[in-house]
């Protein structure tokens, strides 16, 4: 509330993409991308501080948030497709990422398709190793009722945000607020965003081993120790498969370390970031 951003829509393979920007233009390039359904808002606590010494600029990808949302089904090569047509709206030749669960994935694949973009990386909860585990079937049919429900209910949103978090405090009314928002969209096919969910469709869009290992940007893994699932084994496992990446815990976090502990993980991400 006490930062200086423009929020504005462009134009990006034909869809009206919600961008947030914060920062000097003339600062290093820093592109946020959200998790599976998410928006923008999940770098909130986030943007102020990074904006002090990059151009922050955080959108809502293919099918999520209040970008647009065609009525097909959405790979990994569709949201890169969409995230660099982003970039090259805004002139953005080169950037560093910060991915949080698909974000990542898809900074990493985006890492492999067009590296000469990518200057350094930073994962929270990455995806796109492992197939899908079991547990994820709860939290399938968890958002296909919330988002079949038309207007959904309050408790409804805020139990789907539970198990992004560690701590059950930090789901803030804000981001309740924003996530029934756009779940309450009249034209929003948020099936879609379950693309990956079935098994042979996100098994064709894993990175393979050798893929991993052709990442060549430097990579922060942030780990959520205290949360065992399998995103902190794959960020375990590519630490050792990515040849310049190095991993760094923290304490008392869950899938969105970002927005859960922001000052510990700004610092983390600022100083890799910076560090040469």
């Amino acid at each position: 509330m006490g930062t200086e951003f423009r929020q504005y829509y462009v134009d990006a393979v034909g869809l009206r993409t919600r961008v947030v920007e914060l920062g000097s233009p003339d600062a290093p390039p820093l592109v946020m991308l959200h998790g599976t359904g998410g928006h923008w808002e999940a770098f909130s606590a986030n943007l102020p501080v990074l904006a002090e010494h990059f151009r922050c600029i955080a959108f809502d990808m293919l099918g999520c948030g209040f970008t647009d949302k065609p009525d097909r089904p959405y790979e990994i090569k569709d949201y890169v497709e969409h995230a660099l047509a982003v970039l090259d709206v805004l002139r953005v030749e080169r950037a560093s990422f910060i991915g949080v669960s698909l974000g990542s994935w898809v900074a990493c694949r985006l890492a492999l398709t067009a590296p000469e973009r990518v200057e350094r990386l930073v994962l929270n909860s990455p995806s796109g190793l492992l197939p899908l585990p079991k547990s994820a079937a709860s939290v399938v049919d968890q958002r296909r009722k919330v988002s079949q429900e038309g207007t959904p209910s309050w408790s409804d949103i805020q139990t789907m945000l539970e198990h992004l978090f560690y701590d059950q405090n930090s789901i803030v009314d804000d981001i309740v607020a924003v996530r029934q928002q756009v779940y309450s969209l009249p034209s929003a096919p948020l099936e879609r965003t379950l693309t990956l969910f079935d098994p042979e469709v996100r098994q064709r869009n894993l990175l393979t081993n050798d893929e991993w290992a052709a990442i060549a940007a430097p990579t922060l893994i942030i780990a959520h120790v205290d949360a065992p699932d399998d995103y902190l084994r794959t960020g375990q496992a590519i630490a050792e498969l990515m040849p310049n990446a190095v991993i760094a815990e923290m304490h008392e976090v869950s899938h969105w370390p970002q927005f859960e502990k922001p000052e510990a993980f700004n610092k983390l991400a600022i100083d890799f970031l910076v560090g040469s």
